[in-house]
């Protein structure tokens, strides 16, 4: 299907789609070939990293076997006071509902005093 007093490009885009399959298989072929195996290669060694990491825990429970009770802290910037009571009430009704799993509610100050903290929680 030709346009009209059309330039050549617009051939290419209207009708001849395997001759642009083939420019792009030649240049593919020719210069990144390589290129293009070692990429294809990088992406699915990740997915394969990424999959191996979901892997369910060989403890369908989610415990350890000891059965311990699994300690949390939560890390907040609920403000203002008030607020904090009303989230530190839901922690409390969190840890009455789940016996083997506590949660234990930190304020770390507002969002401009948080970054450092858990950077240095990070590094250690």
């Amino acid at each position: 299907m030709q346009l009209p007093s059309s330039p050549p490009e617009a051939e290419i885009i209207s009708g001849n789609k395997s001759a642009i399959a083939n420019l792009i298989y030649a240049s593919v072929n020719k210069a990144g070939g390589l290129a293009m195996r070692r990429f294809i290669l990088a992406v699915l060694s990740v997915c394969l990293v990424a999959l191996a990491g979901c892997q369910s825990s060989p403890n369908p429970s989610g415990l350890n076997s000891a059965g311990d009770v699994i300690h949390l802290t939560l890390w907040h910037g609920v403000n203002p006071p008030p607020n904090r009571d009303v989230l530190q009430t839901l922690v409390d009704r969190f840890n009455q509902t789940h016996p083997t799993i506590q949660v234990e509610s930190l304020y770390v100050g507002q969002g401009d005093q948080q970054p450092p903290k858990i950077l240095a929680a990070v590094v250690g």
